[in-house]
């Protein structure tokens, strides 16, 4: 936990000697003490997409811990947007409800109003607006957004914690990242490695998709005991939304 609460503090503030035992920590203004008096608790669990060419996978686990309690072993971190975008999102678990119903109320309220579903790309420019109006009471989330662009092909969003976001072509976030990110690194991207090019996003189909994610979720689940229980699996394509399940460690 004292990793990722170095690594936001990081995220928001930049470059500052956030680790150094004699200096206040710059996040205590909006997260309190990193102690035992912070607002914030970490509840775990890892997600994480991939974007094909003409679709996009997202698969994540079922577990919400705090500290060494299991709190549930059956809440899902996906949540359905649109026909063709889902949210994605794991860390303080009260933060992801709220971002979440604020993000609900704004789509309906961009329907009402526009008479049309919202794009996935307005979706994503909506997520940063919403994230940057709290910056200086951030979600203490890790965010993702995936789902189809305008021109039918796989879109992946990542966020910080302020919202600024990238387009990127897979991401994991959660507890889990820094084991699984190297790992799609090889399965997938390896974008710097000169000696085997990276696979391309036409390339990758589906059955190759839910083969990397289904690797994942079993490392995650046997190195990380914040994640686990059920791994959850949500494709999205032209023709809908389809979801599996496939069973994790639970101890």
């Amino acid at each position: 936990m004292d990793d990722f609460y170095k690594s936001f503090n990081r995220s928001v503030f930049g470059d500052i000697d956030c680790d150094s035992p004699d200096k206040h920590k710059p996040a205590d203004l909006v997260l309190g003490s990193s102690d035992n008096d912070s607002n914030y608790e970490m509840n775990g669990g890892t997600v994480m997409a991939l974007a094909g060419g003409d679709f996009v996978l997202l698969a994540g686990d079922t577990r919400l811990s705090s500290d060494n309690y299991i709190l549930s072993r059956e809440q899902t971190k996906l949540f359905k947007m649109t026909p063709t975008a889902v949210f994605a999102s794991s860390g303080a678990w009260c933060d992801v409800i709220a971002l979440k119903g604020q993000l609900e109320m704004r789509i309906q309220l961009y329907e009402l109003e526009h008479k049309k579903t919202i794009s996935t790309e307005s979706l994503a420019h909506l997520i940063s607006m919403m994230m940057y109006d709290h910056r200086f009471s951030p979600y203490y989330t890790c965010t993702i957004l995936a789902g189809l662009d305008s021109k039918g092909k796989g879109a992946v969003y990542y966020y910080d914690p302020i919202g600024s976001y990238e387009r990127v072509r897979y991401r994991v976030v959660g507890t889990s990242y820094a084991l699984l990110l190297p790992c799609l690194d090889v399965f997938y991207g390896w974008e710097n490695n000169r000696l085997t090019p990276p696979l391309k996003d036409e390339d990758l189909t589906m059955t190759m998709a839910v083969r990397m994610a289904r690797k994942c979720l079993y490392i995650a689940s046997d190195r990380d005991i914040y994640s686990g229980d059920m791994g959850e699996l949500l494709s999205v394509t032209s023709e809908g939304m389809k979801s599996s399940t496939i069973k994790l460690r639970a101890d």
